[in-house]
């Protein structure tokens, strides 16, 4: 790759890429912070193999919530924009996060306790393989290419295409979704899927037909994320001391109304700058209970049933006194529940309402259903995974890219309307998409023949298919880590220790540490993760 360096382009990206698009609006103060961001790591060289530019967009949004917590702490406090750093090499891994805990050195998918505990969540069985293989990429009968998405009870996604009940192996399921899936046109799976069934699973595009689509055309004219203005009384910083280790987000109450992955990591990167985060659970909805252990770190986490009058009052309780809350629902739920933007603000003049969604909250496919996996085959990026390993075919990419990367870009979007609401009378409502930010990714552009080679070479005998679905792929991708990086997740200071009491565990838990620093504010989870619905509902 000669003189490429990713921590280089990093702040290219930073810079050029976010700092400086006028359609966010960023205040003045979030570019004087980032002067003193500094870009490091061990390697200059990208080691994913992938062709979009993952390291270095993940390293440049990582820098740009740094800038924004300096920013409001120099506010808050009167100090100094403070020297910052961003680890690339830990900004990297940060998207594998969700799999990276051990206990007493041993990964947390060992630990029989914390599997017992994840298991209540997990309602569905869905780690049995004729429900797992029906979130996967399958060839249609007019020769394109569907994602089907079981989502988190594949019963309707099984009857859609008249896949039974039944104990089968990994490869035996594939196969059986695989001819299934062969006997329909994608057309008629996609809207048989989202309109009839309101199941998420969408047609695998290239970037150009998606940028050619409705959808694309909307969205490709949309900022990296939206907000709007809402009149509301002018709003202060929580009073808080020096002495409290100046957290930026110190005093600030968070809302996190969601479940897996994106809206998570928002209110995640929220808690360890300070703010107390309240995540509002219901023991009857099922989850991907494997990501608690890691996204729900830094929060209380309560349940609360939004369909019974009692706990639509406990609700607007928790509301009366928060700060941000936190949507990561399908659209249009928590408005069906009574609470919408006007709503939440007759509760509470100044919360600042944001919405985490997987196409955008424009467009035709505004109101659809959808994940990560979803988007990335909507806008092409699987595709460009495809073509990167040599296929003619679409691979969904590596890692949770675009949900963890979707997360930065949240808290990024949050901490612009909390610094902003006290500059004025006004709040905002902040949308934020997993499109959205693929259409960043994709602009960002991806590297040249030569650097892709060199990416292949360096992750030799490295390979993926479009029946691999996320979780083969994350556990592909951390060998393929560990393999590129040797040593990579043995340094200590990329681990933080939290105690594993709220899970009744014993043992400590070690979990992947932020991708940036800050010189003088202390960055720490003070709740560690813990059971479902073991908190009250209070702040």
């Amino acid at each position: 790759m000669g003189s490429y360096s990713v921590q280089q382009e990093s702040q290219r990206f930073l810079h050029e890429r976010l700092l400086n698009d006028k359609q966010l609006s960023l205040p003045p103060s979030f570019s004087e912070a980032a002067k003193k961001i500094k870009f490091v790591g061990q390697d200059p060289k990208p080691f994913i193999p992938t062709p979009c530019k993952i390291t270095e967009s993940v390293s440049a949004l990582s820098g740009l919530v740094a800038a924004a917590a300096s920013a409001i702490a120099s506010d808050r406090y009167g100090i100094d924009f403070q020297d910052a750093e961003v680890d690339t090499d830990l900004a990297t891994l940060f998207l594998e996060s969700v799999m990276l805990p051990t206990v007493n050195g041993k990964s947390f998918l060992q630990h029989s306790p914390l599997q017992a505990e994840f298991k209540k969540g997990d309602l569905y069985d869905m780690n049995k393989p004729i429900h797992q293989e029906a979130t996967n990429v399958y060839k249609t009968k007019d020769g394109r290419w569907y994602h089907l998405h079981g989502s988190m009870n594949a019963t309707a996604t099984m009857g859609m295409v008249e896949v039974g009940e039944q104990d089968v192996t990994r490869e035996e399921a594939i196969k059986i979704y695989a001819e299934k899936v062969a006997q329909y046109d994608a057309d008629f799976l996609e809207k048989k899927a989202n309109d009839d069934l309101k199941q998420a699973g969408v047609t695998c595009l290239t970037p150009d037909e998606f940028f050619a689509s409705e959808q694309g055309k909307i969205m490709g004219a949309e900022p990296l994320w939206n907000r709007k203005s809402v009149p509301a009384p002018q709003s202060s910083w929580p009073q808080e001391s020096q002495s409290s280790g100046l957290k930026p987000l110190a005093g600030i109450r968070v809302i996190d109304f969601s479940r897996v992955i994106a809206a998570p990591v928002i209110s995640k990167i929220l808690a360890v700058l300070g703010a107390e985060v309240v995540k509002v659970t219901n023991e009857h909805l099922p989850d991907i209970s494997l990501t608690w252990l890691d996204l729900n770190t830094g929060k209380k986490d309560t349940n609360i049933d939004l369909k019974s009058e009692e706990g639509k009052k406990t609700f607007a309780k928790l509301i009366k006194d928060s700060d941000v809350l936190i949507d990561g629902y399908r659209p249009g739920v928590l408005a069906r529940l009574g609470f919408d933007s006007a709503t939440l603000r007759n509760i509470k003049g100044n919360l600042i309402y944001a919405r985490e969604n997987c196409y955008g909250f424009k467009g035709p496919l505004k109101s659809r259903s959808g994940w990560q996996q979803i988007s990335d085959c909507l806008v092409g990026i699987s595709w460009l995974q495809g073509k990167f390993m040599g296929l003619d075919e679409p691979v969904v990419p590596l890692l949770p890219n675009s949900d963890y990367q979707t997360g930065l870009v949240g808290a990024a979007a949050i901490m612009q309307a909390l610094l902003e609401r006290t500059k004025g009378s006004e709040t905002f409502d902040v949308d934020v998409s997993l499109t959205q930010y693929n259409i960043w990714y994709y602009r960002l552009g991806q590297y040249d023949e030569e650097q892709c080679k060199a990416l292949l070479a360096r992750n030799e005998g490295f390979h993926v298919r479009h029946y691999d679905e996320m979780q083969t792929l994350l556990l592909k991708s951390y060998a393929a880590i560990l393999k590129a990086k040797p040593g990579i997740l043995d340094r200590p200071d990329y681990f933080w220790k939290m105690t594993g009491e709220e899970w009744g565990v014993e043992d400590d838990i070690a979990i992947l540490a932020p991708p940036f620093k800050l010189s003088k504010s202390k960055l720490e989870y003070v709740v560690p993760s813990g059971s479902k619905g073991r908190s009250k509902p209070e702040w």
